[in-house]
């Protein structure tokens, strides 16, 4: 198949200017003897934990001030794997300024300690060794710190600054070399000699743990001149080792004098010094010392870097300053720097630091200071970032410009594929690499502790996918080759084409000399060819082609300058001579670096792939297809480049997204855990979603991706029987799996032998896991398995369908199903027989032959089907009309009672009440019994009837004697009203207006208004012009369709009496009962309209309602997808508004209202097939899967119906 294969060492034959942006894929750092002394230009890693990659020794550098097991801290070391090559570059010594001048006799203290595990002290004495290398190639004139690392077992080394690094590594690291050789030592072991302070410390120790930190915590100390207390029975003393250091300070120690005249003559101070050895190094008396030195608490505050004067004079001013330009004066920090010595050095403060790099790039503060950044030491514009030598994106990567003052740093070198860049310079696709962060600091290019910190494309949804996709595609591959398996041989002409709309023939080869050669697939090729009723697409290349030293250089060679035309021409004429519909094209990759067994791919091979196919495309004529298949990896994809380039030129791309894991993910560092042998699915949808969010931002825009489906699984011998999750490990390097017994390969297997155990291994337990939306199959206690069936399959599809993608394409059709012919038995022939019902046959099935039963009942469903729609074309002639105006008008009516129904019970909710009062002014009381019954405070003259509130009437006044008062209606939250009143029954806002209600008339009242009438103000009521959809033409387009499939049924029954019929006769019965049922059902639903109409006219029950809609919507799923279009929520709400009564029909509705829901399927498929010649197979399959919810849904009578049909079947099958 198509594995993604990831390179586990530098890639011979590439020059490391060519792979550095490829370290992510290496698993060790490049040659120390190609990035030099200088650990700055060294391979730069963000975890510890990436060490464990490499199984070769390596140098590290980091900051000995930032802890590593630190979470506060952030982790950046350089490294570069060791080798005693000697070049240019690892001869960068130093001037012999710092050599040394005189040697002292140091005692040096050893100790081992602690198990370990044999073996190790090769792993030292191979780190020690190439430190021991590194430090005879370097001078130092000041403090050296070194490390080695290799196979899990880390060295460290300090040198003070006084002590000369070639004699160290010649007088005491050889001695410490031999020392573990000799002992073979296996666990931790610390060699030291501790001086008067740390210029004159030295030490050495390695730890066989895997604790970096360990080792950096006892080097820290020693760079504060303190030795670490060595205890125990495992110690040593070597006595009388010569150790070369300068005699003491002298003149080119004393920093010399300031441009000011007033300045004093001065020295640092360094790690473990005191007053008094600070005046001895300055060689003047301690009395001498305090006088030019008066600070009241000198002694004290001594840190390193700390200026202190030998001689008369006042401090220089060594402040650095910013340039002309307004650039700040920058420093590259080191690995031993802390923000107090940098600050005592530079004559500044911390404070200032903090001050000066708020805006400086990858300034994480005094707390989180990191070597190899680039800082400002006094006001100014930030400085560029300092270089990553294995940076691919943003301004680190090497030889960057500095922008203009209006660009972003974080914009500079953006990642191919428009991927995101994280702080590191490192480019990805999830979430490691995406996600935005900020340290505490807020400096650009900064993210908190151990985050990555996304700067630029940081996002990881999909894009570039608002075009809805109006020909979705459904692709699959077959392989032509099946032949040459044992079984599981399919033939292309039994393709189901009900399956796909395009078939991609894998593979046709390509000659040395760029012809097309189908010779080893020629009778497959032609029945290909001869296939009508589907997209056929020729597919070259394939993962073995790809990647086979005979044929490997095919592509490469094909799309060069040389013989582009030619090879296009030969494809271009072929697909015309043969009048294929496309062409497809699966190089397995260009530009791929790291392929086992072949030589690393052309950096130019992607552009060439385009020019190429721009040929192709120029030369196909309109109407034919060209695509190409794209893996679902970050590298691989990268060959690629520019996206854009290719979309251009294609009109669709095979998108890979399968193959995720396998096998070959055994030894794999990266994945997880570190090993690599994680049971895991190859087509994880995580994975598959990080995958179409990386194409998608590329720039091919999703209607253009075909998204890759499997019908085989990726098979795993566990290690434990009783581990079976996605952190449980599988048996390696080579699988151990069990073969198929079609496919033959271990690892791989089809979904036809994964049925086949299923169905007949008793031990074999199936499972779906959500997490990675696969199934798994377990068996024979440590066989397991990920793959997907047709319900997963199915719900990927409307997954990618709701992200309009193009489609799917599924690896490989001929894996589905196992293709077996069983040899005939000899039958007798069937009697001529005539039946019109089942029961007629259920009355004779004893005396029925087994294969006669489907032959009989295809004839029963062909009649029933042709008399149903018969009779419901009679009833659609004869008096339709009348019957829907007395079905729209009742529903009309019910809108009404609907309205007042819901505004008696919940008007409360929304509504405010006013009704009106006589009012009694007092001031127009005339007499005493003129406001005997109360009177208000108002003006003289304005009694009368005013508006007063009241509680909303929770009933329709129905006394006709009295009269209720009238009532002023004010909607208070028109928001919540309209969707709670639809909700609760159906009627819409658009079936609304407010205006008056009649709510009372006195008996005899004629005379208009409003005398003896009473009235309700802005009360909701139903509008006069409310219509009601008629399903006429719908029908008519339902019976149109349902005759196709009586026709179909009429040639199945003639064709399978005279034993010509090709398919199989069950799949017509079983695919066939829905519609025949249906429309059995819908005609006697019309009929019970038309028996009792004038009574339901009177009457106008809620039954005739329900039975004009069950009467089409048993229709529906005729209609196929085009069910959206037709208005069927208004019937929803009508439903709604039917209340008990319309529970069965709700039912129904649900069922058939979602124009992609299985039933509409169904009917699709036999459609389908009538116009492609058969069919009955898919839509039985697709009857077959259906629930017994989705079944009960359609009613009594239809379950009725089915299940007679159901028993004669099975009666046959039974016996």
């Amino acid at each position: 198949m198509r594995p993604i294969w990831v390179a586990l060492a530098v890639i011979p034959g590439l020059s490391i200017a060519k792979i550095s942006h490829l370290s992510a894929l290496n698993a060790c750092p490049m040659p120390c003897s190609s990035a030099g002394n200088d650990p700055a230009g060294w391979t730069m890693y963000s975890s510890v934990e990436r060490l464990r990659s490499c199984n070769q020794t390596m140098l590290l550098d980091f900051a000995i001030h930032n802890p590593l097991e630190n979470p506060k801290t952030s982790v950046k070391i350089f490294a570069c794997t060791a080798d005693d090559t000697a070049n240019q570059k690892r001869a960068e010594i130093t001037s012999d300024s710092c050599a040394a001048s005189d040697e002292i006799k140091a005692a040096v203290d050893m100790m081992t300690s602690g198990p370990g595990v044999t073996g190790n002290e090769q792993h030292i004495i191979a780190a020690a060794k190439q430190l021991q290398h590194y430090l005879t190639n370097s001078a130092n004139c000041a403090d050296t710190f070194a490390f080695g690392y290799a196979e899990n077992t880390a060295v460290g080394v300090y040198i003070g600054s006084h002590i000369q690094n070639t004699g160290a590594s010649e007088a005491v690291l050889q001695k410490f070399i031999d020392h573990v050789e000799k002992n073979e030592v296996s666990g931790s072991a610390i060699a030291q000699y501790c001086g008067t302070n740390a210029n004159y410390v030295l030490g050495i120790v390695a730890k066989t743990n895997g604790e970096l930190s360990e080792v950096q915590n006892i080097v820290q100390r020693w760079t504060s001149g303190e030795c670490v207390p060595l205890r125990g029975d495992n110690m040593i003393k070597w006595t009388d080792i010569q150790l070369p250091v300068t005699a003491k300070e002298s003149a080119n120690q004393l920093i010399a004098r300031a441009e000011d005249d007033n300045a004093c003559d001065y020295i640092k101070v360094a790690s473990g010094d005191s007053c008094g050895s600070l005046a001895a190094r300055c060689g003047i008396t301690g009395e001498k010392f305090t006088k030019y030195n008066s600070q009241k608490d000198l002694c004290s505050s001594l840190t390193p870097g700390k200026v202190v004067c030998c001689s008369e004079g006042d401090l220089p001013d060594l402040a650095p300053k910013p340039d002309k330009d307004g650039n700040c004066a920058s420093y590259l920090t080191k690995s031993g720097d802390s923000c107090s010595k940098i600050a005592s050095e530079s004559g500044i403060t911390t404070k200032d630091l903090e001050s000066f790099n708020k805006n400086t790039w990858a300034w994480s503060g005094c707390k989180n200071l990191m070597a190899a950044s680039k800082i400002c030491l006094s006001k100014g514009n930030p400085p560029m970032p300092a270089a990553i030598s294995n940076a691919a994106c943003g301004p680190q990567v090497p030889d960057t410009k500095k922008p203009n003052r209006d660009s972003d740093l974080a914009d500079l070198n953006p990642c191919k594929l428009n991927a995101c860049c994280n702080i590191w310079g490192q480019c990805g696709i999830t979430e490691e690499f995406c996600t935005p962060s900020k340290s505490n600091t807020g400096a650009p290019g900064t993210a908190l502790p151990r985050e990555n910190g996304c700067i630029s494309n940081c996002r990881t949804d999909i894009v570039n996918n608002d075009e809805k996709v109006d020909d979705e595609m459904s692709v699959v591959y077959f392989e032509a080759w099946n032949d040459d398996r044992p079984c599981l041989n399919m033939d292309i002409s039994n393709v189901d084409k009900t399956k796909a709309n395009y078939i991609h023939f894998a593979f046709g080869d390509i000659t040395k000399d760029f012809k097309v050669d189908v010779s080893k697939v020629q009778v497959q090729f032609d029945n290909f060819v001869a296939l009508t009723g589907i997209k056929r697409v020729l597919s070259f290349g394939g993962w073995s082609f790809s990647t086979e030293l005979d044929t490997f250089p095919i592509f490469r060679e094909g799309v060069t300058d040389a013989n582009r035309q030619s090879f296009a021409d030969e494809v271009v004429k072929f697909i015309q001579d043969h009048n294929v519909d496309g062409v497809d094209f699966d190089w397995e990759y260009p530009g791929a670096p790291d392929i086992p067994g072949i030589p690393p791919g052309n950096e130019d091979d992607g552009k060439n792939y385009v020019k190429f196919l721009k040929m192709v495309r120029d030369q196909l004529p309109e109407g034919k297809t060209l695509s190409i298949a794209a893996p679902a990896s970050y590298w691989y994809l990268l060959g690629f480049h520019p996206i854009e380039d290719f979309e251009a030129v294609l009109d669709y791309v095979i998108y890979m997204t399968y193959d995720l894991h396998g096998q070959w993910d055994h030894g794999n560092k990266w994945a997880s855990p570190p090993d690599g042998n994680c049971l895991r699915s190859h087509v994880n949808i995580t994975e598959t979603t990080s995958s179409l969010s990386m194409i998608t931002k590329a720039g091919m825009p999703a209607n253009k991706v075909v998204v890759g489906v499997s019908s085989y699984g990726r098979s795993f011998k566990m290690e434990n029987k009783d581990c079976t999750g996605a952190m449980c490990t599988f048996v390696g390097p080579e699988s151990a799996a069990t073969k198929g017994r079609c496919t033959e390969t271990a690892g791989y297997i089809s979904d036809a032998e994964i049925y086949e155990i299923i169905d007949e291994n008793p031990s074999a337990k199936k499972s779906y896991d959500p997490g990675s939306d696969s199934n798994i199959l377990i068996y024979n206690e440590t066989e397991w398995v990920a793959y997907m069936d047709q319900n997963t399959k199915n719900s990927r599809k409307e997954f990618y369908r709701n992200l309009n993608f193009r489609g799917t394409s599924d690896w490989a059709i001929d894996l589905e199903s196992m293709i077996t012919v069983p040899p005939l038995p000899e039958l007798e022939l069937c009697e001529e027989r005539t039946y019109r019902t089942l029961e007629d046959v259920d009355k004779d099935k004893d005396k029925i032959p087994d294969h006669c039963m489907d032959i009989y009942l295809i004839q029963v469903q062909f009649k029933t089907l042709d008399a149903a729609l018969k009779k419901y074309q009679d009833l659609l002639e004869d008096g339709y009309d009348d019957k829907f105006h007395t079905y729209a008008e009742y529903t009309k009516d019910g809108i009404v009672l609907q309205i007042d129904d819901y505004m008696t019970k919940h008007a409360d909710d929304y509504w405010d009440c006013d009704k009106e009062v006589h009012v009694q002014c007092c001031s127009d009381c005339n007499n005493a019994w003129a406001c005997s019954g109360g009177c208000e405070n108002c003006p003289k003259g304005k009694s009368g009837m005013r508006r007063r509130p009241t509680d909303c009437p929770n009933e329709i006044p129905s006394n006709p004697l009295k009269g209720p008062d009238p009532m002023y209606w004010k909607l208070q939250d028109e928001d919540a009203f309209y969707p709670d009143l639809l909700n609760k029954t159906g009627v819409d806002k658009d079936w609304i207006e407010f205006g008056d209600r009649i709510v009372h008339a006195s008996p005899g009242c004629r005379t208009p208004p409003p005398a003896c009438r009473t009235y309700w103000d802005d009360y909701p009521r139903r509008k006069d012009d409310v219509t009601i959809p008629n399903p006429k033409e719908v029908i008519a387009s339902a019976l149109k369709n349902l005759t196709e499939i009586r026709d179909m049924l009429e040639e199945a029954a003639l064709e399978s009496s005279l034993y010509l019929f090709p398919e199989i006769e069950a799949d017509v019965t079983t695919a066939t009962d829905m519609p025949v049922f249906m429309t059995e059902f819908a005609v006697k639903s019309m009929e019970k309209i038309r028996e009792v109409a004038d009574e339901i006219e009177e009457a106008q029950r809620k039954e005739m309602i329900l039975g004009f809609l069950m009467g089409f919507l048993m229709l529906i799923p005729a209609v196929g997808e085009a069910v959206g279009a037709i208005g069927l929520g208004t019937v929803g709400r009508f439903l709604t508004m039917l209340g008990i009564a319309g529970d069965a029909g709700m039912a129904v509705y649900d069922v058939v209202e979602d124009p992609k829901s299985i039933i509409i399927g169904l009917f699709m498929a036999l459609i389908a097939g009538r116009a492609q010649g058969g069919g009955f197979g898919r839509a039985a399959e697709i009857r077959r899967s259906m629930s017994k919810k989705e079944l009960e849904a359609l009613g009594g009578s239809f379950k009725g119906r089915s299940d007679l049909l159901n028993t004669l079947q099975q009666r046959m099958c039974a016996r």
